[in-house]
């Protein structure tokens, strides 16, 4: 080896051991800890063929899960400048999902929504319940409908609906509904299994066939009147179609949500603490749109991020299996931050549909205006906040180019 190159390894090694490494981890209190270690960053490769992320054959792990540190303080907004507004908690809202019938759902983050009395919605893959013990059965269905979760269908067997024949698709979503109604749920709102399908005609009439919403992905607020997105910036309410017949981009039946990935499509791992800061962005990124502003004079709920969540663990192995796994201390330290700092946890089934107005509201919420309609100002507000900044990096993706966002 040269000394040009033996330097430059040197180099090399010197700044990747200044990496911090940033952890969770649970106090005496069982209150969660965000955590900054000093040192080298510890990488764990999943051995499971489901790792979900490669460049070149190549596995991209995730920092690994625990090491000594010293806390980080978590971010608080409690004083943001909200002083033309009337949040007080009432119109800062969360709605907290679950995909896919995870044993963990039930074991790790339902103690944590009981703590602090939030109910969440669960989105059940039918044919999975009871199949396997990494999966709920139906006495955890029944024990998070008694406490007051939401059940909600999310196919059979959790098939991309956009390469289905129409006897498939009314398979998976119609016998979907029915399987519920057999063991005493009625389902109305579905979730579209890896998002796929809501830009399809022929799924988004199968949907509407049996349920009353529909949630899919891709945007980290869900806009009540679906008028605020740069992907359809002409469109002025929530119907399903267009005047030219064309599916609308948002609708009763292309609910708006996003999940969090570990591991970008660019092959980023996130940190826990990236992650959390990633998280109280998206949460606090509705106030200017909620907020009792010149364009919105009652303070009613015009936009309400839609979080999905699917696995959690404490395991290195199962943390780097799939991107969208998340740990439990995260997940408890998310909780407590709403929790906190006065956020109003809603299920989607809270969620109404105006087929007067073609716009979505929240039940038992105030009409948000007359005319159902976001002014200019309010709008273009909407859509330069999604527009990239030019001098600055993304650190998350939208789920289009995120190989998992279930």
């Amino acid at each position: 080896m040269s000394k040009n190159n033996a330097a430059i390894l040197v180099i090399l090694l010197l700044l990747f051991a200044q990496i911090p490494l940033v952890v969770i981890m649970f106090g005496n209190n069982n209150d969660p800890i965000i955590t900054l270690a000093d040192g080298k960053k510890s990488l764990s490769s999943s051995a499971s063929h489901h790792i979900t992320r490669t460049r070149g054959g190549t596995k991209i792990p995730s920092p690994s899960l625990s090491s000594a540190a010293q806390p980080l303080p978590i971010p608080n907004t409690n004083n943001l400048d909200n002083s033309n507004s009337i949040i007080n908690g009432n119109n800062k809202v969360v709605m907290i999902n679950f995909d896919d019938s995870y044993k963990t759902q039930f074991l790790y983050a339902k103690p944590i929504l009981d703590k602090y009395g939030f109910k969440a919605t669960f989105f059940e893959v039918c044919g999975w319940i009871g199949k396997s013990s990494e999966k709920q059965t139906w006495q955890d269905i029944a024990a998070l409908h008694r406490d007051g979760m939401d059940i909600e269908s999310h196919t059979m067997t959790h098939a991309h609906l956009n390469t289905l024949s129409a006897t498939a698709l009314n398979y998976e979503i119609g016998g979907s509904k029915q399987c519920f109604l057999n063991h005493g749920y009625n389902a109305t709102i579905f979730g579209y299994p890896v998002n796929s399908g809501s830009n399809m005609s022929s799924v988004v009439n199968m949907v509407a066939k049996y349920y009353s919403l529909a949630r899919t992905g891709s945007n980290s607020l869900m806009y009540l009147l679906c008028n605020g997105y740069k992907e359809d910036p002409h469109q002025t309410d929530c119907r399903t179609y267009s005047a030219d017949g064309k599916l609308t981009y948002a609708n009763r039946y292309d609910i708006r949500s996003k999940s969090f990935d570990h591991i970008s499509n660019s092959y980023i791992a996130y940190t826990p603490t990236q992650l959390f800061q990633q998280f109280v962005q998206r949460v606090n990124s509705q106030l200017q749109y909620n907020n009792n502003n010149n364009d919105n004079k009652d303070g009613t709920i015009n936009a309400v991020p839609i979080i999905v969540y699917h696995n959690l663990t404490y395991s290195d192995q199962v943390y780097n299996e799939l991107p969208s796994t998340i740990t439990v201390p995260l997940f408890a330290a998310e909780m407590k931050y709403l929790h906190d700092n006065g956020f109003k946890v809603l299920t989607i089934n809270q969620l109404g549909y105006d087929t007067a107005s073609n716009i979505l509201y929240i039940k038992g919420d105030a009409p948000i205006s007359n005319n159902y309609s976001l002014s200019s100002t309010t709008a273009s507000k909407i859509v330069t906040a999604l527009l990239p900044h030019p001098t600055t990096t993304t650190t998350t993706a939208d789920c289009h180019t995120f190989i998992s966002c279930l």
